[in-house]
Parts: structure tokens; sequence; C-alpha cells
């Protein structure tokens, strides 16, 4: 029978026929809750899911269980219960395998050291500190397999070489095998001391082709100014200014600089979008490049586990997509989570975690209940709230710091981000063509892409900092404002009776007085926290983009509290007041407490002027007064003047020296005072807590002083190892000191009322350096 051309459907193009998106079988909305029901995947990616949380002995896993999973895999060839073990008992021993083991550091020594070290990691680069049009790039690496003559290392470790890997024989990728000698230091990151004093002995395998290759391209970008382009393409987020960077986090934009599934997407959604426009056998051609050219991007961008997981994933589900084979969410959501376990960083670690939500709250706001054309053209700014409100979902649990306006400004920037990409891609093909116009373009993409996080930093509530009343109340409340764009208005019912009432039973759970050393790295910043009032000890670091700022506002929020009502700043250096900027920017101080002596330096004078500008009212101290602050008895023991007549102190003995008697403790903070401004401070002891001067370091005198104040305990905020005079000072007063990494005693009832635990946080200070570290990459 001869079907008349008229009677086929008129396609957008002018022409009549069946194109290759009609050709895509669909199923009835029956089927597809058959097979939501019916998973394969659901048995194996739980079985899986758990074998991963349970994080075996690392001896287990390369002895007893790998002869296991050999014997499980035999066995299945065998007729019996084939069908337990192939989904549960195999997936579940894998899971054990794919178990990541806790990130040790390597423990060295705090001299020179020359080592050997395989790396781990694609080559990071950043710009060195200092700016200017002579500024040069340096270099990161993850080493591990480390040997010192000949003796293994347990751990790994950060490397930054001072410069870039060039061409030649230093340009070096994962598997290479390295040897260099690094600068005396400690801490999860050591520099090697030049660039001589590093080489390759040992090449590796395909992935270090790549990175070397991924290294010319680098180079091949930047040499037409396509900073944005290394970020975008290859992921080279660090290249962007650091101020440009800060921005986008604080906007809530930082995503858009971390290759992973919107990028993706992006090229996937264009490839699609040819598939489906072209007859076969064109489709089948555009769909081989389109995959091809995704994986690509993701071994471009580093390899790192979201872009591979997102290529992966991206490029199964569209295959099913288009051959009509993976009709449901749910199947992408447990290929998601077989990806992420595979990767050792399944849930209920963060990145896998909010990867997951995030793509539940896009189906759940799209509602797609069957695989039909209507769905594939939902609203975008639904789909951008429903991955929003359904990523903080998790990040509830995480951080306090929210964007309300983000996924507009997203939207907003998907257009620039596509083309940047593309103009990527252009430009290592042609740049030695057309050089001069790439220039131009990329200077007008660059413009436009800094202009809109600019932008939106200024509107209010970007950031929002998330209100005080927990985790759970505030997960439930993403939740259901996810189910209010959903539409399903009694879920949003349900769901906000339930935060209010985790509103109400966190509101009523018992507070008490806390003291708690920030994990801050070279830096300081101590926290009492009482029902009542809540002071800050200084509020820096030398370590973190920010000073600490964004740090010491998680702290906050985990305390359940909004902010600071006084911030008490020693003396003007930029390890005790590199945070406090901020917290005056975002309305997180109430007040400021300060030495008289405090505009002596220009520093002083310019943070006394912003909190001016922001009406936070500042509170000189002097030295033998005597006030109160809420629960806190404050007294001053020495605030040393700047006269005319007299040679001015150092900053460090400018410093306060403060002694707080309170609820059950009472405690002596010094600064960073030196030998003689300790020994004219009119205090003798006991006290319950000392916090030691100048972060540990040894000065003449301290042990008499030590001797004098005969503390309970002592405290110290320092990223390394005490020196070891002072060491012996507290060994010579038999002061038990706060170590790293091991529990506080249990107070005991003292005269003073000593029922409080105080709360360390120095054993997570090298983990949180290392976090903050990789947010910079």
């Amino acid at each position: 029978m001869k079907v008349d051309d008229r009677d086929l459907p008129l396609h957008a193009d002018g022409h009549r026929g069946v194109s290759a998106a009609d050709q895509i079988p669909r199923r009835s909305p029956t089927e597809y809750g058959n097979l939501q029901r019916c998973s394969p995947l659901m048995l194996p990616a739980l079985c899986l899911w758990l074998g991963s949380i349970l994080r075996p002995p690392h001896h287990v896993i390369e002895g007893t269980l790998f002869l296991t999973i050999i014997i499980v895999a035999v066995t299945t060839l065998i007729p019996g219960p084939r069908w337990f073990l192939v989904r549960c008992l195999l997936p579940f021993l894998l899971g054990l395998s794919f178990a990541t083991q806790p990130t040790t550091t390597a423990t060295l020594p705090t001299g020179p050291v020359e080592l050997q070290g395989v790396i781990s990691t694609a080559p990071r680069l950043a710009w060195k500190r200092g700016g200017g049009p002579q500024r040069q790039r340096s270099t990161s690496l993850l080493l591990r397999r480390l040997q010192k003559d000949g003796t293994p290392i347990a751990g790994k470790l950060w490397i930054r070489l001072p410069g870039p890997l060039v061409a030649g024989p230093l340009v070096a990728g994962r598997g290479d095998r390295v040897q260099l000698m690094i600068r005396s230091g400690s801490g999860s990151t050591r520099q090697v001391v030049s660039m001589n004093h590093w080489q390759v002995i040992e090449r590796g395998g395909l992935l270090s082709r790549v990175d070397r290759w991924r290294l010319t391209l680098i180079d091949r970008l930047l040499e037409v100014d396509a900073v944005w382009g290394c970020a975008l393409l290859l992921g080279e987020r660090r290249l962007l200014p650091s101020h440009l960077r800060d921005t986008m986090r604080n906007t809530g934009l930082n995503h858009l600089l971390a290759v992973s599934g919107l990028h993706i997407g992006l090229v996937l959604g264009c490839f699609l979008w040819l598939a489906c426009r072209f007859p076969p056998p064109t489709c089948q051609w555009i769909r081989t490049i389109g995959g091809a050219t995704v994986l690509l991007q993701a071994f471009l961008s580093g390899a790192d586990p979201p872009a591979l997981r997102a290529a992966l994933t991206g490029v199964l589900v569209a295959i099913g997509f288009l051959d009509g084979k993976l009709p449901s969410v749910i199947h992408a959501l447990l290929l998601c989570i077989i990806l992420w376990c595979a990767m050792g960083i399944g849930p209920p670690q963060a990145s896998a975690t909010i990867s997951l939500c995030a793509v539940l709250g896009i189906h759940l706001v799209t509602g797609a209940n069957k695989l039909d054309q209507v769905d594939l053209q939902r609203s975008r700014i639904r789909a951008g709230l429903g991955a929003f409100f359904g990523a903080h979902v998790a990040i509830a649990w995480w951080s306090p710091d929210l964007a309300p306006l983000s996924p507009l400004w997203t939207l907003c920037m998907l257009p620039l981000l596509a083309l940047a990409i593309v103009t990527a891609l252009l430009t290592l093909f042609v740049s030695t063509r057309f050089p001069m116009f790439l220039k131009g373009v990329w200077h007008h993409l660059s413009s436009a892409l800094e202009s809109i996080p600019e932008l939106a930093d200024r509107l209010p509530w970007t950031p929002w900092t998330a209100p005080a009343i927990g985790a759970p109340a505030l997960s439930l409340s993403m939740l259901a404002l996810l189910w209010l764009c959903a539409g399903r208005r009694r879920h949003f019912w349900i769901t906000l009776i339930l935060a209010l009432f985790a509103t109400g039973i966190d509101a009523n759970l018992a507070d008490r007085t806390t003291l708690r050393i920030l994990p801050l790295g070279r830096g300081q910043g101590v926290l009492i926290d009482h029902p009542t009032t809540t002071l800050l000890y200084d509020a820096g670091s030398l370590d973190i983009a920010d000073g600490g700022a964004a740090l010491i506002r998680r702290e906050l929020w985990k305390s359940r509290r909004s902010r600071i009502d006084w911030i008490i700043i020693s003396h003007p250096h930029l390890d005790h007041y590199a945070a406090v900027p901020e917290l005056l920017q975002t309305g997180r101080a109430g007040g400021l407490m300060v030495a008289d002596n405090f505009t002596s330096s220009s520093a002083g004078r310019t943070l006394l002027a912003m909190a001016h500008r922001h009406r936070i009212p500042v509170r000189f101290l002097h030295a033998g007064e005597r006030f109160r602050c809420g629960p806190w008895q404050i007294r001053v023991l020495a605030a040393p003047r700047v006269t005319a007549n007299a040679p001015p102190p150092t900053t460090n003995n400018r410093s306060l020296v403060l002694e707080l008697i309170g609820p059950h403790r009472s405690m002596v903070l010094a600064g960073d005072a030196e030998a003689s401004l300790l020994a004219s401070c009119p205090l003798a002891g006991p006290i319950d807590q000392l916090l030691l001067p100048h972060h540990g370091s040894h000065s003449s005198g301290l042990a008499h002083w030590l001797a004098n104040l005969s503390p309970d305990q002592v405290l110290v905020s320092r990223r390394g190892p005490l020196p070891l005079a002072t060491v012996a000072a507290l060994d010579q007063s038999r002061i038990p000191l706060a170590r790293e990494r091991d529990p506080l005693p249990e107070p005991v009832p003292m005269p003073k009322m000593a029922m409080t635990s105080i709360l360390s946080c120095r054993w997570r200070e090298d983990r949180s350096r290392w976090m903050q570290e990789n947010r910079k990459r």
C-alpha cells in the first residue's frame, strides 16, 4: 500500500516524513510503571552501595577479599543460586573492594627531604601569589607510594612546584614516578626547592600521555588569553583571579567552574538536538561523535570523578533514551550510584549525595511519569529550581551558605558557557591562523562572564546565610519548597509541619558553654560560646582565601548561632583579623573589641573605618579595666599604649591579654604577647585554661610564667608541632597540652565549678586545610 506524503507529519524545517525522534519507541504509562518497580539495577546498586559504606581494613582488601571475589565470580558459572550471587553477593564484595580508605598525610621530617613518589592526580595549575604582569604559574601534584632512601612511607602528600610544567622532560602526568627535593616545613602540602630539584625517573601509561597532551593544550589556550577556556574546558579554574572565584562562590555559581554534569550536559544536549533532526544513518554518526566528544571532554578536564561520572551517565542515558530502553529516571539514579561507588566516593560523601539529590529534584519538579515529548519540553526554570532545592536538601547538612537566586543566574550564564566551550575548542584548532580575532572574542566573552557574577553579588541576600534552625529543619524546609515547585501541595504542607516540628525540637535542646579552637591553619580563632553570649577571640588565617570567614560561619551555624556578639582582636596582624572584614560585611558580628593602641597601625584604622561604615559598635579596652559581657567577667591584664615620648612597642607586644571568668571556667588569652609583656601581667594562678601566646612559640621566661599561672590545661592554635623549648617548658611545669587527635580529658569538679567540656578542633586541622586547598583548584 502506497502512503501519500501529504499524510506524513510536517516538521519545523519544512519537509514531510518520519524523523529520528519520531522513530523512538514509546511505552505506555503501565509499562513505564512496571519497569520502574522492577528495575534490574535496583538490587545490585543497593548491595554495591552497602558494601562501599562498610570500609573494611586495608589488609583485608589486599588479601582475603580479592580471593573471595574470584571464587564467587567462578561460582556464578555453575548452575545454582546465580540470582543471589550475581545480584547480591558479588556487587556487595565489589563494593567492599571499591571502598576508599581514609586519606592520610605522610609523616615526614620538618627539614628538607629527598623522596620519590608516583603522581596520582592530574597536574593542576595556579598563579603564584603577588600578581602583577610578571606573575608566574605554579603546579600542584598529589604523590602516593612515597619512598625515602628506598624505605616506603605510608600516606599521600601534596607537592607544589614553583613553576609550570613546560614542554620537555619536566612534563609529567598520572602514573609517572618522580624524584624531588622538598623544602623544610610541615603540614599536608610541601613545596619543591626549585624546578631544578625534581625529575621524572619513570614514565607512566595512557593517563600520563593524556596529562602531558593536556598541558600542551593549556599552553596553547593561554597564548590567546583564554583563561576562561582553560577553566571551562580543561578544568583549570585556579587560573581565574581569586576575587572572581570568591564572587562565584558567594553567589552560588561556583558549580559553573567545576567541570561536571552541567558542562557535560551542554555538549551532550547539542549532539542530541542534532541527532533528532537527521535521518539514519547520519544520526548514528552524530551519536557516535557526540559520545566520543563527551568522554574526551571528561579526560581533558583532568578525568576527575565528577566529570567521569557525568560523562558515563550522560552517554548511557542518551543511548537508552534514543533507543527507548531507559524510560525511568530511577534507572539514571541507580546508574549514578553504581558509578559513584565504583569510583570509591559514593554516598554519604558530600559530592555524591548532593549530585543524586539534584537529579531527584529535577525528576520531582518536571513530573516525568512517562516518556513522551511533552516531558522533554518542560520549563527549564522549573528544572533549575528542582535541581537547586534538591541539592540543598543535602547541602543543608554541610554548609549554611545559600544563594536563592543562583538558578536564575545559572540560566543567564548557560549560553555564555556554551559559547565559551565552543570557542575554546575552536581556539585549539585555529589559534595559529586567527590569533587577533580570537583574542577579541575572548575579551568580550570574559567581560560578560565576569560581569554577571559581579552584578549578582550586588543584590541583597546574595549569599543568604541559612538561619540557625538546625540541619534537619533546614533540610525539611528545602524539601517543602521542592514539593511546592512540583505542585504537590499535600506533600508541601506535611513537610512544612515536620520542618516546624524539627525547629521546635532544635530550639528546646539543652545548650551549654563550649570553647573551640577553630582549625584555621596558620592563624587563630577561639570561639567561646554560651547560650546567651558568643565571643570570638581573633579571627584570621593565612592559608584560606577568605581568611577563614566561611569556616567561622559554618562553625557558628553548627552551634545554632546566627552571629557573634563580640569579636575581640588581640592585635592587627593578618593571621589574627583576616576574616573580620567579611564577617562585618555579612552581618555576622555584633561588635568589635580592640585595644586602645589599635589605631596606631594603618590596618587597624582601615578595619575600624569598615566597622563604622557598617554601623558596628567598637569598644576600646584599657589595661586594668573590668567589665561584664553576658555571663563573662572580663579583666584586661595588658593593653600597652603608644606614647610619643617612648619607643613604640612591637606589634606583638601590643596584644590584648585578657582574663575571662565565667560559667564553670576561667581562662587567659594572650594573643602574640612576648616575654616583656607577659612578665608585666598582674596575675597569679591557678587558672583553668590558658591559650599559649604566639601560637606556642617559645620566649624567654615562658616556663616561669606558666609556673606562676599554674593552668590545669594549655591549648594552642598551631599548624605544626610545638618547638622543643616550649615542650620542655610545659614538661617542666607538668601541664597537660591538648595534642592533635588526642581526646581531651573529662572535666572534673573543681573549686571554680569546672563542669563544661572543652571542645578542641585541632584534630581536624590537616583535613580542613586539605579540603580548603582542593576547593581552590
